[in-house]
This record gives structure tokens, C-alpha cells and sequence, in this order.
């Protein structure tokens, strides 16, 4: 295929292939998950970012979000007539979503499909050698790339490239990780419809803003590593408040979801930030992560002064003995503590949950829903792990042949995708329906997540959302 062509237009698409998160580290199917929204496909932003800083003409399409479907895909391709089509991909929908690199080469046997997600950091050679319709797929961090390839130049002299010439694939060298994320375009949020991405329990608009990636911890089933590596690098506070100033002024969004690897490692930093965002009285709302050996009360009555409303904790498992498992290097103590500063400092809390990993039994998940318990969260969200190609757990599960090498699972995070070593797949399923039952149907936890409630607007949400969860539960979601 040629590479000398100049590119007037691309498209970048999140195919009509169901709702997920599609954040390469994280990528969630949200239908049957409690606490999960839907977020902006701010990845798939970025990209369209640099195109449109290399000079093309780029549109941006997310057909679950506006509930459009294929023949509405096929629509756009023919009426936009695309140089480019850029797929948001997740490794649970690869095959679903690589129909439209199909439809799109069907349509136009020249048009240059490009694939994005973390999938293509190890399998994507694999993936172009099965799929003929993918011409590139793209490695690591990709915004530079996509403003290399926007502006022409040769596919051979760009790295981070998987590409097709000729019949044959060839593998670029990698992309070196940025260390200025200052110089990195801000997502193109004048492309996208801001207004379907909102806030559960207001209903009020939220975009996701991407404050650091990276980070130095290496559990056993996260992708973070593999995507960002293990420095934590972080935006300038000034470059943060600038993108968010944009937001508030341009876009009308106050409602933000700080996303990172680990957004609390460095407090110096966060404490700044928070100071800025009050002198500058931005008057906005954030939730974040964190670890819960990563946070300190000095930094918690910062970021509450500055808007944070909810901190999500990766709890994981309710045992030290499990935690170490996966190599967490956090203990069920450091979790105790955690909650407790942050229900003093006045933040909601959430916390993860992971069942199903290889080791798990009855009475693990058992520790596991009591230690959620004793924890109260204002929020749970109750996972099960999913082998991503090249991370430890992928290699634990084959090597307990719990999966088949070369196996991609479909069911992700809300349904389980493999057995454990004492647990069949269909006792993880009403082990989580269990868990969950038992937590939200507390008396108790009712009561309070009512009270709390700041209007009738967030009222009515929560009943709304409160029943359709209600509903999942005792059925057996």
C-alpha cells in the first residue's frame, strides 16, 4: 500500500459494537456493572487531536454513546468518504469490532484503517495476519504517531507502528514513552457530543481529563504497566488547569473524572493542583483513584476543598495472604485506614473488588464481601479479573489451565471469562450476584446513600438507578 498519499480526512469511530470503556488499560463493558458509567472515548480524542494537528479534516464518531448502529456506520463512510478510519478497539470486542475495518475497506479498498488499544502492544501482529482489512495498528502511546502518519510520512520511519506492506508485516521499533506530556494537544472535545457522557447520580455533563500516566506498581492483572510504564509521569498543574479552564468556558463541563494510573502518588503535586483549582475558583467536581498506601489526610482535605467529591480504591481482595498474590504490595490494614481518612475528610468512597482470580474459593470470596462490609464503602463495584495477553494473570491462567493459550474471552469484568482453580464459571456468576445482594440490601446502606441525597433532582437518580441495579440483583445480573 502506499504511503506517500496525502490525507485529507479520518474518521475516528467507536464502532457500534456495544458500550464500553475503552480507555486501553480499561476496558469495560458497563451493562452489567453497578457503578460504572459511560465515559467520553477520551483515547480515541486525543488521536483525533494530533490528526487535526497534522491538518486533516477529522470527525469522530461514537455510535454505542448515540445509539447508532452499522447502518449508520456504512452512512458516514460513504457520505464523509474517509482518507482514514481510526477503530477503538478492546480486547474482549476485537472480533465484533474489527467488522468495520472490513465494512470500511469494502466501501473503499484504499482507505487506511488503523486500529488503537492495548491489545496491539503484544498480539498486534497476530491481528493483522488474521484480519486483512487492518492495514495498522498502533503501539503504546499514540498521539505522536497518529501526527506522523497525518502528515504523511512514510509508515517505515514511524515507531510504534505495526503495518501492512505489500503482504508483508512489518513491526517498527517502539515509541519511547513521552516525559512532557505539556506538549501533547488537548483531546478534541469539539468533536464529540459532550453532552452524552454524564455523571450518574446528577445526571449533569462529565468529561475525563488525564492528569498522569504511569505507574511504578506491577499487579499481576493490570494492564498500566504494559500501556504507560512503570514511571509516573505527570502534566504541569498549570497545563491541567488550562485543559480544564477549556472545559468550563468552552465546553460548559464541570464535572470531571481525574484520570490516571495512580493520581495520588506524588501529594505535593496534588495538594498543588487543588490549590490552584480553588484560586481559581473553578467551582467543579472530580472524582479520582488512588491506592490506599498512597493517601494522607493532608491530601484528602486538599482535593475535598477543590471539588472531590468520590475516590475510587482498588481494594482487590479481603485477605493479606491474597493481596500478596497479586503482587498488590498494599495490606487489608493500609485499606482500613484509607476509608476511614477519607469518610473523615468528607469524600464518598468506592472501592473494587476482584473475584476469580486463579486461587479462589468460596471461602476467599466469602473474606472478600465481609471485608467490603466492615469497609462500608458508599459505593461497591465487584469485578472479575480479565487475562489480558502479556500480563502475569494471563500467564497463571494458561499455566493452570484454566485458559487455552491464544484464547481472547469474550465475557468481560461484570460476567466472569474463566473458571478458577476451585470455582467453575457458573459459581463465580452467583457468587457475585451473592456479594452483591448482600451489601446493597443492607437496611443500613439503603438509609444512608437516601439521606445523602443533596435534591430531588439526585433523588429521583438514584431511585432510577437504585431500582434498575435492585432489578439486576435479585434476578441474578
Amino acid at each position: 500500500m502506499s504511503t506517500n498519499t496525502p490525507y485529507r480526512k479520518v474518521l475516528c469511530t467507536v464502532p457500534p459494537t456495544g458500550k464500553f470503556i475503552r480507555e486501553d488499560r480499561c476496558q469495560t463493558p458497563i451493562e452489567r456493572l453497578k457503578t460504572v458509567a459511560l465515559r467520553s472515548p477520551i483515547d480515541l480524542m486525543y488521536a483525533a487531536g494530533a490528526f487535526q494537528k497534522a491538518g486533516l479534516e477529522s470527525r469522530l464518531v461514537d455510535y454505542p454513546a448515540e445509539d447508532r448502529g452499522w447502518a449508520d456506520f456504512e452512512k458516514d463512510l460513504r457520505e464523509f468518504q474517509p482518507d482514514i478510519v481510526v477503530l477503538s478497539i478492546t480486547t474482549p470486542s476485537l472480533k465484533e469490532d474489527l467488522k468495520a475495518a472490513d465494512l470500511a475497506k469494502k466501501l473503499n479498498p484504499n482507505v487506511v484503517t488503523i486500529a488503537k488499544g492495548a491489545h496491539f502492544n503484544t498480539l498486534d501482529v497476530q491481528t493483522l495476519e488474521k484480519w486483512p482489512s487492518l492495514d495498522l495498528a498502533l503501539r503504546g502511546e499514540y498521539e505522536e504517531t497518529c501526527e506522523e502518519i497525518g502528515s504523511g510520512r512514510s509508515f517505515a520511519e514511524i515507531r510504534g507502528l505495526t503495518w501492512r506492506d505489500h503482504g508483508v508485516i512489518r513491526r517498527n521499533e517502539q515509541r519511547p514513552l513521552p516525559n512532557d506530556l505539556d506538549s501533547i494537544a488537548f483531546p478534541a472535545r469539539n468533536l464529540t457530543h459532550n453532552q452524552l457522557y454524564i455523571r450518574p447520580d446528577t445526571g449533569e455533563m462529565q468529561t475525563t481529563i488525564i492528569t498522569n500516566r504511569g505507574c511504578p506498581f506491577s499487579c499481576t492483572y493490570c494492564l498500566a504497566n504494559q500501556v504507560s510504564g512503570l514511571k509516573n509521569r505527570y502534566r504541569s498543574v498549570e497545563n491541567v488547569i488550562n485543559e480544564i479552564k477549556e472545559c468550563v468556558n468552552v465546553h460548559g463541563i464541570r464535572n470531571f473524572l481525574f484520570r490516571s494510573d495512580l493520581f495520588t502518588q506524588n501529594k505535593k503535586w496534588v495538594i498543588e493542583l487543588c490549590n490552584r483549582i480553588v484560586e481559581e475558583k473553578l467551582d467543579i467536581q472530580w472524582a479520582s483513584n488512588s491506592r490506599v498506601d498512597t493517601i494522607t489526610p493532608e491530601a484528602l482535605e486538599a482535593m475535598k476543598r477543590a471539588g472531590c467529591w468520590v475516590i475510587a480504591f482498588g481494594v482487590e481482595k479481603g485477605t493479606n495472604e491474597a493481596l500478596q498474590a497479586i503482587n498488590k504490595k498494599a495490606t487489608i490494614e493500609q485499606a482500613r485506614v484509607a476509608l476511614e481518612m477519607t469518610r473523615a475528610a468528607g469524600i464518598k468512597r468506592s472501592i473494587y473488588i476482584l473475584i476469580g482470580l486463579p486461587n479462589d474459593d468460596i471461602a476467599a470470596v466469602e473474606k472478600d464481601i465481609e471485608f467490603a462490609k466492615e469497609l462500608d464503602p458508599d459505593f461497591l463495584e465487584i469485578f472479575y479479573p480479565y487475562p489480558f495477553p502479556g500480563t502475569p494473570l494471563y500467564k497463571e491462567a494458561v499455566a493452570a489451565g484454566l485458559l487455552e493459550d491464544g484464547t481472547i474471552p469474550i465475557e468481560a469484568y461484570g460476567l466472569p471469562c474463566m473458571p478458577t482453580k476451585h470455582l467453575t464459571m457458573e459459581q463465580l456468576a452467583d457468587l457475585r450476584t451473592v456479594m452483591l445482594r448482600k451489601f446493597y440490601m443492607r437496611p443500613s446502606y439503603i438509609a444512608r446513600t437516601l439521606r445523602q441525597t443533596r435534591s430531588a433532582k439526585e433523588f429521583g437518580n438514584y431511585l432510577k438507578y437504585g431500582f434498575a441495579q435492585l432489578r439486576q440483583i435479585i434476578l441474578g445480573a
